[in-house]
């Protein structure tokens, strides 16, 4: 059974993505800013990002004024020029797409700062009164696999069904045999290094992974702490959303 965690109301994850996203610099260095395109606002050019990615954007009065920028780059770059000067927050979807923007106020100006990581945030399914959410994990075959993981605060480790370790490629040779700790006690498991683990847009690579015999996992696996403890986690159970900071 999951821990409880230290809920707090989805406004407080808008705040935590505006203290973040606040101290956002831009993606260009000084006197690199993207050029300004005369007679088209920002609003307009947002209304065209929505439109043709279907994407819910929340707050556009707030750029009604300001000239768009000429953009280039992959959606999320494009996004991030159109919003230079403004505090925002990006919402994602499980599948890793952008699923709605908030854009709350333009920055002030301010010293250069270090660059915060966006947040993510995730949908998640509901268990019961735990969440789930979507992982790729991928073995030392190069084989990347698709996994539903239950959110535990009481696993050490992320914890994976011990079929999937022929199809990932581990050998005998490159697991070990720990007792971890999870939320309903102690197990005997195989360790083994994931070459990357992914979870929204966020890839790690050489995550370690506990496998333990299907019967006693359950349909889901576990996302434990050594995930986890990497970001400041809210959790929204009326929305079901998940949101992750990086901790510096």
């Amino acid at each position: 059974m999951v821990k409880p965690f230290n809920r707090r109301w989805f406004a407080g994850s808008i705040l935590a993505g505006y203290l973040a996203l606040g101290v956002l610099g831009p993606l260009q260095g000084a006197g690199d800013d993207p050029e300004l395109l005369p007679g088209r606002t920002l609003l307009e050019a947002l209304e065209d990002v929505s439109a043709k990615y279907g994407i819910l954007i929340k707050g556009l009065e707030k750029t009604s004024a300001i000239p768009a920028r000429s953009v280039h780059g992959s959606l999320r770059e494009q996004l991030r020029q159109l919003l230079f000067d403004f505090n925002y927050v990006l919402v994602q979807s499980a599948d890793g797409s952008v699923e709605k923007i908030f854009v709350l106020n333009q920055k002030k100006a301010a010293p250069a700062i270090p660059q915060y990581p966006e947040h993510i945030v995730l949908n998640t399914l509901r268990k019961g009164g735990h969440h789930v959410v979507q992982a790729i994990v991928q073995g030392p075959s190069g084989a990347s696999m698709e996994v539903s993981l239950l959110v535990d605060t009481g696993a050490s480790l992320v914890v994976l069904p011990a079929s999937m370790l022929s199809e990932l490629g581990f050998s005998p040779g490159e697991l070990k045999s720990q007792e971890i700790a999870t939320a309903n006690g102690r197990l005997q498991a195989k360790i083994g290094r994931l070459d990357s683990f992914q979870i929204g847009s966020e890839r790690m690579d050489a995550v370690n992974a506990a496998f333990i015999e299907d019967s006693l996992l359950g349909s889901n696996g576990l996302l434990g702490m050594n995930v986890l403890g990497r970001y400041l986690v809210t959790i929204d159970d009326q929305q079901n959303l998940i949101t992750l900071i990086r901790q510096r």
